[in-house]
């Protein structure tokens, strides 16, 4: 019996296992990431614009240090140029003035012979286009004092003068044309008139008016009526101007 309980005993116990501690774990260590830091556009563009300016005025010292002087004395030339300019356009506005004012003075005299003696001071003096002008005035003068010949002297020379205005050539030319056309001959006013028809002005039609008067009392008529039709054609010539035209045109048809 005591076999018996002895085997069962050899039977039923089995080795304890030992028990191994239990490991110790290791807490999770949170690894942080970095934060982002928040960027301010606005700041931003002040820090640059602020470093853009200091930049811009370096340059600006720079330059300035550089080319200052050049700067300042351009600016004063400018002033004096501007200041100079106006002084002389108004000593020449007031210049003209008295040159218009003594000229209207002369031609408005109580007598010829004042007249005269106004002009002659306007044409022997530096009046520019006045002193021109009054020498043609003079000529009339002298008509109306009957002293035609001096008169026709004057207009002549006024005429043929190369360093005139040529402006004024040509009206000294169309007045002696006018005074002449009844004594002269065709070829004489043709002659005076060519060089106003070949300026191709206001006055050329008034000249080729003068040339056909000469034709039609040299016997010319068919050179009047191509002079009349230039004249009635051109667009610079007046309703009035076209109206006489018309009707000398029309008095020489039947000729």
């Amino acid at each position: 019996m005591a076999k018996e309980l002895k085997k069962n005993t050899k039977k039923t116990t089995k080795p304890v296992a030992k028990r191994k501690a239990p490991a110790t774990k290791t807490p999770a260590v949170e690894i942080k990431k970095p934060s982002t830091p928040v960027v301010d556009d606005a700041a931003v563009d002040a820090f640059i614009m602020e470093v853009d300016e200091e930049v811009k005025n370096d340059n600006m010292k720079v330059f300035f240090q550089k080319y200052g002087l050049f700067i300042i004395l351009f600016v004063v030339l400018i002033l004096s140029a501007t200041v100079s300019f106006e002084t002389i356009k108004n000593w020449r506005d007031n210049q003209f003035k008295a040159k218009t004012d003594t000229y209207l003075a002369a031609n408005s005299a109580s007598t010829l012979e004042d007249t005269l003696n106004a002009l002659e001071k306007i044409a022997s003096g530096n009046y520019g286009i006045y002193s021109e002008l009054a020498r043609i005035q003079i000529a009339d003068v002298l008509f109306d004092m009957n002293k035609d010949e001096d008169a026709f002297n004057m207009l002549g020379a006024l005429a043929s003068n190369d360093e005139l205005n040529p402006r004024v050539r040509n009206l000294a030319a169309l007045k002696l044309a006018a005074r002449k056309v009844d004594t002269a001959t065709f070829d004489e006013i043709e002659a005076l008139l060519l060089p106003v028809i070949a300026a191709d002005d206001s006055w050329t039609p008034i000249a080729k008016e003068y040339l056909a008067m000469a034709a039609i009392k040299d016997g010319q008529i068919d050179k009047a009526r191509d002079l009349y039709q230039q004249i009635l054609q051109d667009s610079r010539t007046s309703d009035e101007f076209r109206t006489r035209i018309q009707d000398m045109s029309t008095s020489i048809s039947d000729m």
